[in-house]
């Protein structure tokens, strides 16, 4: 199979889309960092906190390890944390005993919760309308969709 040379201009766009996206993901991430530090957190424990959104399947941690492209020991040191501030609970896997899940306290679904409200607040995102956000959602989705798992 040939593989298919970008073309120049496709080049050039592909150049000013990963500028636009570099700048939105600092900017987010100052976000997050700030709001993280109003409640004491690192950003790696609100990043921890935010991928067990309430009413979704509590996630192993190594689940979690590869979502988040980090170290399973890393996800494991920030549950302890989590889990001795009352925020998680580690929980036994419902169909596999080898496995250990992490889930919300009542505490973390309430701090979930204003982590959620602080952040639309500082949202990069505000100046979209509904329609737009919408729009971008979807393209992020299937650009994130197509690149290979590292």
């Amino acid at each position: 199979m040939i593989e298919r040379r970008p073309e120049p201009a496709d080049t050039d766009e592909t150049v000013a889309l990963l500028e636009l996206l570099i700048e939105v993901t600092g900017r987010v991430q100052a976000a997050a960092v700030e709001v993280a530090s109003e409640f004491e957190l690192s950003v790696t424990a609100m990043t921890v906190l935010w991928n067990l959104k309430p009413g979704s399947e509590p996630a192993t941690m190594r689940a979690l390890a590869s979502r988040l492209y980090c170290d399973p020991s890393t996800i494991s040191l920030v549950a302890d944390k989590l889990e001795s501030s009352g925020l998680v609970e580690r929980r036994q896997h419902p169909t596999d005993g080898r496995k250990r899940t992490l889930a919300l306290t009542d505490a973390g679904r309430e701090l979930w919760s204003t982590l959620s409200r602080r952040l639309h607040e500082t949202s990069v995102f505000a100046a979209l309308d509904p329609a737009e956000r919408g729009a971008l959602a979807k393209s992020l989705a299937k650009a994130k969709n197509g690149l290979p798992r590292t």
